[in-house]
């Protein structure tokens, strides 16, 4: 074997850069259950709510009709076309090439932008880091790198594909580079967690407003025996939602901080049009709100009868 031959043996291969930019996410909220249980839940009320009028043979309000046909095609949408719509979103995904980026619209379309406009954009400030992705704009077109928590290797793919576009970026403004977000293990942990603590919230008002239908059950009941047993198990859920709730708000202070050291402000998720300055706090904010509603409500119900 000639010296010329071991060396073209050795040679590593070049890395071909991931040229496409999935519309989707792929990680383990790609595949979040909780959208068609909320789908499933939407139906069985809407089911109820009509099945109740017939046996009643009562009629809805012209806005009774409209919110329960919006129920039931948001409950349709949710248990059985979301997933489909996902899959037709993968089909025509941009791609990067070396003139621009081209987008594949329905009936054949074909558009390209190039890096020059997508500079520009970028300069203009129109790009976030939201909470599950860095999203840069352009008009109408949206750029989605996706942080896939949950699933390593198209994690891996998100990270290259979002160096080739910095680096074609690089290539037409080299100062661009200290206004793009750095895609990293460890930004992407405090961007997960952000996310976490937002989910988090939401679960926990879903739990409030269930909360609040069973408080309404128990005290149509009557009688001292109902005001009990809404006091005691209604006071001792919302009694766990407080601790979860005070957890969360710490926990989120503490990552915020994080946040801010990881990412320049210049970013967007810090300084987020002005309201940067409360996001660290937002949880405790949401936390006085969420409650005074709660009790308000109660109140209201208890009192003012």
């Amino acid at each position: 074997m000639t010296k010329k031959s071991i060396q073209k043996i050795n040679k590593p291969k070049k890395k071909r850069p991931v040229t496409e930019i999935s519309r989707t996410e792929v990680g383990y909220d790609a595949f979040d259950e909780s959208w068609k249980v909320l789908g499933w839940f939407l139906l069985f009320v809407c089911g109820l709510i009509l099945v109740c009028c017939l046996d009643d043979d009562t009629s809805l309000s012209a806005i009774g009709v409209v919110v329960i046909t919006i129920g039931i095609i948001a409950g349709i949408y949710l248990v059985f076309l979301r997933k489909k719509f996902r899959e037709k979103r993968l089909e025509r995904v941009p791609k990067m090439l070396h003139e621009g980026i081209r987008y594949r619209w329905p009936f054949g379309i074909t558009k390209v932008h190039s890096y020059e406009e997508w500079a520009e954009s970028i300069n203009a400030g129109h790009f976030t880091i939201g909470p599950r992705a860095f999203e840069f704009r352009l008009g109408i077109e949206k750029l989605s790198f996706y942080y896939n928590v949950g699933n390593a290797g198209e994690r891996v793919k998100t990270e290259d594909s979002y160096k080739y576009f910095t680096e074609n970026l690089l290539r037409v403004d080299p100062m661009i580079g200290e206004k793009l977000p750095k895609y990293s293990k460890s930004n992407i942990d405090l961007l997960d967690k952000r996310c976490f603590y937002h989910l988090s919230r939401r679960n926990q008002l879903i739990v409030l407003f269930c909360n609040m239908l069973l408080f309404l059950w128990i005290g149509s009941l009557g009688g001292m025996e109902a005001a009990i047993l809404s006091s005691l198990v209604c006071g001792a859920v919302e009694s766990i939602v407080f601790y979860f709730l005070i957890k969360g708000a710490y926990y989120n202070y503490k990552n915020e901080l994080a946040l801010r050291e990881a990412l320049p402000d210049i970013t967007g998720p810090i300084t987020d049009n002005g309201i940067g300055a409360i996001k660290p706090y937002w949880g405790f904010i949401y936390l006085v709100i969420v409650f005074v509603i709660n009790y308000l409500i109660q109140y209201t119900l208890i009192w003012m009868k």
